[in-house]
């Protein structure tokens, strides 16, 4: 009976929606730096980031986004500077691609220690559903000590100057008493 059709066929609405993917590194890997105490004090030298770039993660519905890039945590042994070298970047500092790219260090005097320098990749494209919008980055930075050379803390002895023979038999203090 029926004419031989024993089949019954329905439909099930789905519906993917859409939620906001993280930024992705899409270039570069910078080498940890590891540098002497005092060894860059007064030239800032490159942080080794001129190859970093970033998309925005997620499929062509986030292709129309925009990153912002912000340094958050400078480690204490060393401050971090622009390209340009006389440019100061301070913790929660936003930069420009090119400027994360163009980051340079000089170390703190007489202090070592390690941490990580730390930057985030933001997009705009909010965290409505559960999305993740923010990269956070790392790149560590080793400050090794080194052996400072004494210093005199106090004190400035005068020069000594005498006649031939004035002292052959009674000895004469030589004004260094106050040396520390």
């Amino acid at each position: 009976a029926n004419g031989g059709v024993d089949t019954l066929t329905e439909t099930l609405s789905i519906t993917v929606g859409a939620v906001n993917d993280v930024p992705v590194r899409t270039a570069g890997s910078p080498a940890a730096v590891s540098v002497n105490e005092d060894s860059a004090n007064s030239t800032a030298v490159t942080l080794g980031m001129g190859s970093l770039t970033y998309g925005v993660g997620g499929g062509s519905d986030e292709s129309a986004q925009t990153l912002t890039y912000t340094v958050t945590v400078i480690p204490s042994c060393i401050t971090v500077w622009l390209a340009d070298g006389t440019t100061q970047v301070t913790a929660g500092s936003t930069v420009t691609l090119t400027q994360l790219q163009g980051l340079k260090y000089k170390t703190v005097a007489n202090a070592n220690g390690s941490g990580s320098l730390t930057w985030t990749v933001q997009d705009n494209g909010g965290t409505a559903n559960g999305g993740v919008d923010t990269l956070t980055e790392t790149l560590s930075i080793t400050v090794g000590a080194v052996n400072d050379v004494p210093v005199r803390t106090a004190g400035s002895p005068a020069a000594v100057s005498v006649n031939e023979d004035s002292a052959n038999s009674t000895a004469v203090t030589l004004g260094m008493g106050t040396l520390t």
